[in-house]
């Protein structure tokens, strides 16, 4: 975002406010229709919010209630500006006399297809797809609703910062009795996940600017260690990269942010690579066992403690030596290790044995990372998953109690998915029961095949055992709104399931009030609900998003072209082969035509939609078939190069093929 003019007009008072004047921003980011401040003693008008790092800027007044910040600097990274192009072409579409729309269009075609464009220009929209294609994706009913989103999104934000209802109890008050004193001053660490989890469940994907508000809600929960990045993509452009841009773009604090690769070879590449140019200041290595040892050209002991090295040099210059922080801090130089398929590497058993020989290669690993000073001194927690939700909450009981027998002075933190047990969300209070210190979750439970455990039920029940620390360690009290709120951007509705744990609506209508959970009966009774502090008034403006005309057209559509199948397409994180599959059981080509002739085409068309914050659900056969006409149109001109598959969950180690 340009920053240039930042500061107050002068030195006058807070001027009077001008009542809902429409903001157009002409960098291309969210436009608003809000109050804007007219300042008192010189006329100028200024506008103050999120997206302006809380800075006051001066603004030009383009007409009876518009107005408009500066323009985009050179150095902004091209594929931000790409993003706020189409942005800005929406806005531009459904604005009637805001801007030429074809102008602004015909002027970024010509540049993304210039012999000596920029790879991202040539991978963009605006030169893969033709004017009436890019329109018809900017005006269909889930951008239009996406919008509404976004703006509504930014509306919470501000409703989190302002003064809003007051909590009566304090939380001894609301803690009840501990079962016993390790859980009365247990310390809970929660590694938030909400910004990358939820895009191996989403059939639309993720885009970098919906990224950056999923972590302001987070942040406004009080989540201190947040993942910001997932680096699985070698050197091709996705929203996982331009996170980083917005955030650096913005002069966004780091503090406290993980960016997550593998520590293979080849794969740490990307990793380094950011954390050097965006200096994110801890990184998540997610190593996959069973891959290294099958392909035994990799070593995997080795490539930890060689990422480790290399990562110490980087955060050795930029934060010191010396990643140790207090609970209160964020943090910064450190490295996480995510055992990523630890319980199927070991065979764990039912009663929590584990076989032999793969249980003492194991742990020559961990005794041989223990010895190492650098290991010793720069990772701080180890973690692990187990990713296909066949483990229950015995199992990650028995593998904790394991690895802090190896890890006496790490934190240990547990990522469980959900089977047909629905086990996941017990397998966290298991963990810490059993020595651990907590989980890395996301704030909703909906990822991956089935779901995953969730941070926010995690912290409900510790302090439904009594733990004093989750509400003096977590502002908790909007919980539920920012939940939902950060399902409308991954799922594109305002219509949430009803029956998710704390937030989902059916939980909190009264059904008989012999169930209720805050009158009547005594034992275990709540004072009120604790995660839904809200005046009346939001209360209501809450309540009418699902009436709001995009919703209602978005879910006539959805009821129309809904199709069930074998495979689904969570476009971010599905591998080639998912796609193939679904695009062949949805029928979308012709007879004669060849599925394996069009789905890196169709895959690369979906990465350029979602780089451009344009929202299209890609497990669709309308959205698949509108694409394949985009190709069959494109055979003409040059392909774009491929984007590389997303690979955590098949190559971490690097020599794997």
């Amino acid at each position: 975002m340009a920053t240039s003019g930042d500061a107050a007009c002068c030195s006058s008072p807070r001027g009077s406010p001008v009542a809902m004047a429409r903001l157009v921003l002409t960098d291309g980011t969210k436009r608003l229709s809000k109050e804007v401040t007219e300042c008192a003693n010189c006329k100028s008008y200024l506008y103050q919010g999120e997206e302006t790092l809380r800075r006051q800027v001066k603004l030009e007044k383009i007409g009876p209630h518009d107005y408009r910040l500066p323009r985009l600097p050179e150095t902004t990274p091209i594929g931000l500006q790409i993003s706020r192009a189409c942005d800005q072409l929406y806005h531009f579409l459904v604005t009637p006399g805001s801007g030429n729309a074809d102008a602004l269009l015909q002027h970024w075609q010509k540049m993304a297809r210039e012999p000596n464009a920029s790879a991202l220009l040539k991978q963009s929209i605006f030169a893969l797809l033709e004017p009436e294609d890019i329109k018809e994706f900017l005006l269909s009913p889930d951008n239009r609703l996406w919008h509404t989103i976004l703006d509504r999104t930014e509306r919470f934000l501000q409703l989190l910062e302002a003064e809003g209802e007051p909590v009566l109890w304090s939380a001894d008050e609301m803690t009840p009795a501990a079962r016993n004193t390790h859980l009365e001053c247990f310390k809970p660490v929660v590694m938030d996940h909400s910004i990358r989890e939820p895009a191996t469940n989403t059939p639309f994907g993720h885009s970098g600017y919906m990224k950056y508000l999923t972590l302001k809600i987070v942040q406004a929960m009080g989540m201190k260690d947040i993942a910001i990045a997932g680096l699985y993509y070698k050197d091709s452009y996705t929203p996982e990269t331009q996170i980083l841009e917005e955030l650096h773009d913005r002069k966004e604090p780091m503090d406290g942010l993980i960016a997550m690769f593998g520590p293979g070879e080849e794969d740490r590449v990307a990793g380094l690579e950011a954390i050097k140019r965006f200096k994110v200041p801890n990184a998540f290595l997610d190593l996959t066992l069973k891959a290294s040892v099958r392909f035994q050209q990799s070593d995997f002991v080795q490539s930890v403690l060689d990422a480790v090295r290399e990562l110490d040099e980087i955060f050795t210059v930029n934060f010191g030596s010396n990643p140790y922080r207090t609970a209160e801090d964020k943090g910064m130089g450190e490295v996480s290790v995510n055992l990523v398929d630890l319980m199927e590497f070991l065979e764990l058993r039912t009663d929590g044995s584990m076989e032999a020989s793969k249980q003492q290669q194991a742990e020559s690993a961990f005794a041989v990372w223990r010895q190492d000073p650098t290991f010793r001194r720069r990772v701080v927690a180890i973690l692990t998953e187990e990713g296909r939700g066949c483990a229950n909450h015995l199992d990650y009981a028995y593998l904790v109690r394991w690895l802090r027998r190896h890890f006496p002075d790490t934190r240990i933190l547990v990522h469980a998915h959900a089977g047909r047990g629905n086990t996941q969300d017990a397998a966290s209070v298991e963990a810490v029961l059993n020595g651990g210190n907590g989980v890395w979750a996301a704030v909703i439970p909906q990822a991956a095949q089935g779901g995953h455990n969730s941070s926010v039920v995690f912290l409900d029940n510790l302090l439904a055992l009594g733990c004093r620390q989750v509400l003096n360690d977590f502002w908790l009290h909007q919980a539920a709104q920012c939940a939902r709120h950060i399902y409308f951007l991954n799922f594109n509705t305002f219509r949430v399931p009803d029956d998710c744990p704390i937030w989902g609506r059916r939980v909190n209508q009264l059904l008989h009030t012999a169930f209720s959970t805050v009158s009547g009966e005594e034992w275990r009774r709540r004072r009120t609900d604790y995660y839904n502090v809200w005046s009346k008034r939001a209360q209501v403006e809450f309540e009418e998003y699902a009436k709001l005309p995009e919703q209602s057209c978005v879910s006539e559509t959805r009821a129309r072209n809904e199709s069930f199948g074998n495979y689904r397409i969570s476009p971010l994180v599905s591998d080639v082969e998912t796609w193939r599959h679904r695009i062949a059981e949805l029928r979308v080509l012709g007879g004669k035509e060849r599925v394996g002739d069009y789905v890196n085409e169709l895959r690369n068309l979906a990465f350029a939609l979602m780089n451009a914050n344009i929202r299209a659900n890609f497990d669709e056969c309308v959205t698949l078939q509108r694409l394949a006409d985009v190709v069959r149109r494109a055979r003409r001109r040059n392909p774009a190069g491929n984007i590389h598959g997303f690979e955590k969950a098949r190559q971490h180690q690097g020599d794997t093929e």
